[in-house]
């Protein structure tokens, strides 16, 4: 099995009540170090495809959206704990306040850690026409593939949203690995259809010990909250989701 964990802002200072996905310092850290002690492998994201994850399972740390906490918070931290990741980067946002600058980008890459595809203006691109879905990978390709000097192998789509057509077009263009925000462990991974475990700042120690075991006590809260998100207006689901996941949190 493969554990995908899958993070967004990383920030010192106090959570607002506002940002879900948005989590402190000090919890990346404790999962890092309670990564380390869990027995489960490392995976580099730049050899995902392919890869035959050991006994006891492996995983990789992912980071989505580009934002200057990726440089400033989470790089010196996974330095610290000599930890790879995949930052997904949406390129129309680089060297935009509260973004990666591109100089940034670069120097994440050079300390090895991989830098993914994200899209280009960060739209839901199962909405979009296929020409502009081409567009919006191929742009985003060749931005990092000049910052890096490696085409990115890795995606994932923004909000999650993909469908068929976006899946091979990804995957015409040189995409070996699909990072999806469905809940789930890969244990027969599909890298055309990686699952994940989003972080939110909801997630205590014993759940995040929890998911290094693979359990799946969550997989059935996070498929209603997929369904929710696609049927209600942005603010009801919003609402309903932080009530559900902050009584969650308490059991």
């Amino acid at each position: 099995m493969i554990l995908v964990l899958t993070y967004h802002k990383v920030l010192h200072d106090p959570v607002p009540d506002s940002e879900f996905y948005t989590i402190q310092a000090e919890q990346l850290e404790s999962h890092l170090e309670l990564l380390a002690q869990s027995g489960l492998h490392a995976l580099s994201p730049d050899k995902l495809a392919g890869f035959e994850p050991p006994s006891q399972g492996a995983y990789i740390l992912s980071f989505d959206d580009g934002t200057v906490d990726h440089y400033e918070v989470v790089l010196p931290l996974l330095a610290r704990h000599k930890c790879c990741a995949v930052f997904f980067v949406p390129t129309a946002k680089l060297d935009r306040p509260g973004y990666l600058t591109s100089n940034r980008v670069t120097e994440m890459s050079t300390a090895g850690q991989t830098i993914g595809l994200h899209s280009h203006e960060h739209r839901r691109m199962d909405e979009l026409g296929e020409e502009d879905i081409r567009v919006q990978m191929q742009r985003s390709r060749q931005i990092i593939g000049d910052l890096t000097g490696k085409r990115p192998v890795v995606f994932a789509p923004p909000g999650g949203y993909i469908d068929a057509r976006v899946r091979g077009i990804a995957l015409e263009s040189g995409i070996r690995a699909i990072r999806t925000m469905r809940w789930g462990y890969n244990e027969k991974p599909d890298f055309a259809a990686l699952e994940c475990v989003p972080i939110n700042r909801h997630f205590t120690e014993g759940k995040f010990r929890r998911v290094m075991e693979f359990r799946r006590g969550s997989t059935m809260l996070y498929a209603t909250k997929q369904i929710a998100k696609r049927m209600l207006p942005s603010r009801t689901y919003n609402s309903l989701r932080d009530i559900v996941f902050r009584q969650s949190a308490g059991r």
